[in-house]
């Protein structure tokens, strides 16, 4: 049966109603980490865009993608100023008002009944995040609706569909409760209503964890220096960070008959390669816990400071008897943060501001799966972790173990870190594996494969801990077709709206 288009608000309810769910939206995720509001404040937003033309929706979108982003990356500006935050912001708001235009057409076109509707509008959802989050220059994936679920009690959906089928489902759901209140024909159904809505929540709560098989076990020790002088803005004397990271090591008892010694992104300031005496601390260390060690530095292909040379954001590998072992170059290094993409055309409109980024790391080509002793570990340098991509070849590369270093020194006391944390979580719960984050300053922290807290450091505090963590075996249907479930569901979207806009245009000749 086809019923006509939903009357749109007017056009200051529909404001409220968009900046309303983009707030809830955004307090969902950490720091504030209230993650019911998320299904909530996603039905306020396609409140806003009932029944409107896609132009107007688009206007809506974007002021509240603005609204979302202004206060879901303020860290941005924390040592850059407005300028980066004020940019970001504005992109990401652009692909809100793309996906909103779209979301307001399958509110005109898809009128055949409750069940197509809100399967359409949660897939042109999952579209705009999946563009968004890999163009342009690989995108920005942050901010998914996913990422706010880290700590709710349908979390094991992951392992089945993944990040992007669990932002699906959410707003499947907000789309669905919305329609089930607001559609004239359902207004007399209360039970029935009722009943559907709290089967569909039910179901979210009860999925099963997939299950993977544990092999054995493996004990790390995750080192947090606490150095925020490994930030890019502030200031710290050569070695002070190295040296930070090996006092803290040596905190722990030399036998703890270790596995792995796991330090942070940015924990080297000073190169073994270059610094014979760095290279005899890391020897002295891995000799006397009788574990091999995994930091960070820069390396470099060509002469340093040469034109032509690049260099690298990589996890390294030092081993007992002294020496490098593999490495892994970071793959997804930040735009306009560890490199400038295109750097002249960005360096004529703002020179002062892209001249302060003097960083220009080479996205790396290396697996990102490293075997250690006969182990091998999936490695995530910082922001790698919410490349799904990456999270997907390296359980196809067999990792057994997640590992996570980051620094987080450039973003000092702001929602950067816990939001990174949350989507390590995720990670361990998708892939069936148990994760370990290191971090300069915070947050540090294991998490099982279903999720669980295993150990963790309070921020700004050195610390350090071992965890004994299992040795995963198989895989999730999360990590095993993610890519094909992501891809299905952006485009279900697009195959409804023009079938119902086909379905529209038979029935406007039949009536003619």
């Amino acid at each position: 049966m086809t019923e006509a288009p939903p009357r749109a608000l007017d056009w200051p309810a529909a404001m409220a109603a968009t900046l309303a769910g983009a707030l809830l939206l955004a307090a969902a995720f950490p720091g504030l980490g209230l993650w019911p509001l998320a299904p909530v404040g996603v039905a306020f937003i396609l409140l806003g865009m009932r029944g409107r033309r896609p132009t107007g929706a688009a206007g809506l979108g974007f002021i509240g993608g603005l609204a979302f982003y202004l206060g879901h990356v303020q860290w941005t500006s924390e040592f850059l100023g407005a300028v980066p935050w004020l940019a970001l912001s504005t992109l990401m708001a652009l692909w809100w008002a793309a996906g909103h235009a779209l979301i307001a057409a399958c509110y005109r076109r898809v009128t055949t009944g409750l069940g197509w509707l809100p399967v359409a509008v949660a897939s042109v959802w999952s579209l705009r995040e999946l563009l968004s989050s890999t163009v342009p220059y690989g995108g920005f994936a942050w901010g998914r609706v996913a990422q706010s679920q880290s700590a709710a009690p349908w979390v094991d959906l992951v392992s089945w569909v993944g990040l992007s089928g669990l932002s699906f489902a959410l707003v499947w759901l907000a789309a669905f409760a919305l329609e089930l209140v607001l559609r004239p024909g359902l207004r007399a159904a209360w039970l029935p209503r009722a009943t559907a809505l709290g089967l569909t929540i039910t179901a979210l709560i009860a999925w099963p964890l997939w299950p993977t098989q544990s092999t054995g076990t493996v004990r790390i020790l995750a080192v947090q220096g606490d150095t925020p002088g490994a930030s890019y803005f502030i200031p710290s004397e050569p070695g002070e960070i190295v040296l930070a990271h090996e006092a803290v090591t040596r905190t722990v008892d030399a036998g703890e008959q270790l596995d792995l010694i796991l330090w942070p992104e940015g924990s080297v300031d000073v190169s073994p390669v270059y610094s014979p005496v760095v290279a005899d601390l890391f020897t002295a260390l891995t000799r006397d816990y009788q574990a091999p060690l995994l930091a960070n530095t820069v390396t470099v292909i060509g002469e340093w400071g040469e034109p032509g040379t690049e260099y690298f954001n990589s996890q390294f590998v030092w081993t007992t008897e002294g020496g490098f072992g593999e490495q892994y170059d970071k793959a997804h290094p930040v735009p306009f943060g560890e490199y400038v993409p295109d750097r002249d055309f960005f360096m004529s409109l703002a020179p002062d501001l892209v001249g302060m980024i003097g960083r220009e790391y080479t996205p790396g080509a290396r697996p990102n799966v490293l075997e250690i002793d006969g182990v091998r570990y999936g490695v995530f340098i910082c922001y790698d972790i919410v490349d799904d991509r990456l999270v997907r070849e390296a359980v196809a590369g067999g990792a057994q173990v997640l590992l996570a270093p980051t620094n987080n020194a450039d973003f000092a006391r702001t929602d950067e870190s816990a939001q990174q944390l949350a989507t390590a979580r995720l990670r361990a719960v998708e892939t069936g594996r148990a994760l370990v984050q290191a971090s300069t300053v915070g947050w540090s922290a294991a998490y099982g494969p279903d999720g669980a807290e295993l150990a963790a450091l309070e921020w700004y505090e050195p610390g350090a801990f071992v965890v004994e963590v299992p040795l995963a075996s198989g895989t999730t249907p999360a990590a095993a077709f993610g890519e094909v479930i992501e891809r299905v569901l952006a485009g279900l979207g697009l195959a409804i709206l023009l079938a119902g806009r086909g379905r529209t245009s038979r029935a406007s000749v039949r009536a003619q």
